[in-house]
């Protein structure tokens, strides 16, 4: 059953980093052999006790698309096993969700915002790039475009970052580079901010013209 617990660590890795990921696995399985766990007990390990460990630390109400998709296969395959008698052998292969967007367009970069603004609780969503800006600020002034500057240009001088999250008061955020700009998407304190986050970390800019050769400044 390797393939499974490399499949789920893949999924978390997309949220925490890799060493994250394995450690949030070992304290879910709470000492169980994971190569002796068969489809339907992962099945049950990711909806019961992952699950639980990642509301512990990230802000999710529910399973992420991809857990729950892998789960949703994995009892697939034990009811065909179950149904023919046989012992299952797990195949999994989970669609590639990553989402390309060309920040050179401005209908991708009014699309993508846009995207995410209907989201359930989602106040704001601001894409800054080199080729340009697009927003929806609800009832935020311009003040929010200056926090999200400095907090941005503060990340990467010290060192660099792929997510950050914050709360502030009632408001959820989630900040991450985009290209050479970044993404940052503002909600209600009460949203279910990790679908949003897996999103946002999904969403890769396409490289264009002088960028590829490091011709932007």
């Amino acid at each position: 059953m390797k393939e499974i617990e490399q499949k789920v660590v893949e999924v978390l890795s997309q949220l925490v980093s890799p060493t994250a990921a394995r450690s949030l696995l070992q304290r879910a399985l709470r000492g169980q052999p994971p190569h002796l766990l068969g489809p339907r007990a992962w099945a049950e390990l990711i909806e019961g006790p992952l699950q639980r460990e990642l509301v512990g630390i990230l802000p999710v109400s529910g399973l992420l698309p991809e857990l729950g998709r892998l789960a949703r296969e994995l009892r697939a395959q034990d009811r065909e096993a179950s149904d023919s008698g046989k012992v299952a052998r797990p195949t999994l292969e989970l669609p590639d969700t990553t989402e390309y967007v060309d920040l050179s367009r401005e209908e991708e970069r009014q699309a993508l915002v846009q995207s995410l603004a209907r989201g359930e609780g989602v106040l704001a969503v601001v894409l800054e790039s080199t080729y340009g800006r697009a927003l929806r600020l609800g009832g935020f002034g311009p003040g929010l475009l200056e926090m999200l500057r400095a907090a941005h240009g503060l990340l990467e001088r010290r060192g660099g970052y792929r997510v950050f999250y914050t709360v502030l008061g009632e408001v959820q955020m989630v900040l991450r580079p985009l290209g050479r700009g970044y993404l940052a998407l503002l909600a209600q304190s009460g949203a279910n901010l990790g679908q949003f986050l897996f999103r946002m970390r999904k969403i890769e800019a396409i490289r264009v013209g002088a960028e590829r050769l490091g011709g932007l400044e």
